[in-house]
């Protein structure tokens, strides 16, 4: 039997974050370098994690 290992909240908003600012060449709209992801409040960092862990349930179910 083989398992997924699904990738934790906190990870997928990391990745998703990591994503955008690649595609905006690290610059947020006004501009300015984006922080990493280390750097972000841990709201924003909330508020990826959130995101993204809502993408994925819209994946998994097909919705």
């Amino acid at each position: 039997m083989i398992f997924k290992v699904r990738p934790d909240t906190a990870r997928l908003g990391q990745d998703a974050y990591d994503a955008y600012a690649t595609a905006v060449e690290n610059r947020s709209v006004s501009g300015e370098e984006l922080p990493p992801w280390a750097e972000l409040t841990r709201p924003v960092q909330n508020a990826w994690s959130l995101a993204a862990e809502a993408v994925r349930h819209r994946v998994e179910l097909n919705t």
